[in-house]
């Protein structure tokens, strides 16, 4: 069920699909963060802004959504990513001559990824009184070559990961669970926007949002 009700009886919703590049396939973004670049807000309409990011708060279907948005225009400046550590299994052997074996640390490690001005640009979108703005269907690769970062890039790792393009030494690249993200692909044609409205149908039947996909 969506992680909340409509604040109002015309509440609009943003939505967008993305994955990551891996060795094999692809992950789903867990949440993504968006800032609103439209004149109410931001009269220079620049990318770079002084308004605060905006975290998703759903997902389902491999769509993740910003429910009770305001209108206005967005677009993506990061996302984030989990991925499964399966724990760690050692064996000793007691006095008795008995194996015992325990499981430690696993859990979920999480990725975040500063996204290209390209990305940027690619998914502004509008999303007007009580309807659903759709980004479109990104995939996007990663990198740790903080040097290469853009201005869009530079400006919101320092305000989601600061201190992150810093981190220059070889080991602490190795670990680094900060990424800057690069433009893959981008669809947003007919076929995908049909795909995403009968998941977003499929998503919202039964629930007070339904009224998003019934027109």
């Amino acid at each position: 069920m969506p992680s909340q009700n409509p604040a109002a009886k015309d509440s609009s919703v943003l939505a967008v699909e993305m994955r990551v590049k891996q060795f094999l396939g692809s992950q789903i973004a867990s949440r993504v963060y968006v800032v609103r670049i439209d004149k109410k807000v931001n009269p220079s309409q620049s990318l770079i802004v002084k308004t605060p990011t905006i975290a998703s708060n759903w997902s389902d279907r491999g769509v993740v959504y910003y429910l009770n948005v305001e209108p206005g225009e967005y677009a993506v400046v990061a996302m984030e990513y989990e991925v499964e550590q399966p724990p760690q299994q050692t064996s000793s052997t007691t006095s008795g001559n008995v194996t015992v074996t325990t499981s430690s640390g696993g859990g979920k490690t999480v990725y975040t990824v500063i996204t290209s001005a390209e990305v940027a640009e690619k998914s502004k979108t509008k999303v007007g009184v009580g309807q659903i703005g759709y980004m479109g269907s990104f995939l996007i690769d990663t990198n740790k070559d903080y040097e290469t970062a853009d201005d869009i890039q530079k400006h919101y790792a320092n305000i989601l990961r600061p201190n992150m393009l810093s981190n220059t030494g070889m080991f602490g690249k190795l670990i680094a669970v900060d990424l800057l993200g690069t433009l893959v692909s981008h669809k947003k044609d007919e076929e995908t926007i049909k795909e995403f409205k009968e998941d977003a149908k499929k998503s919202f039947a039964e629930t007070p949002w339904s009224y998003l996909t019934e027109k």
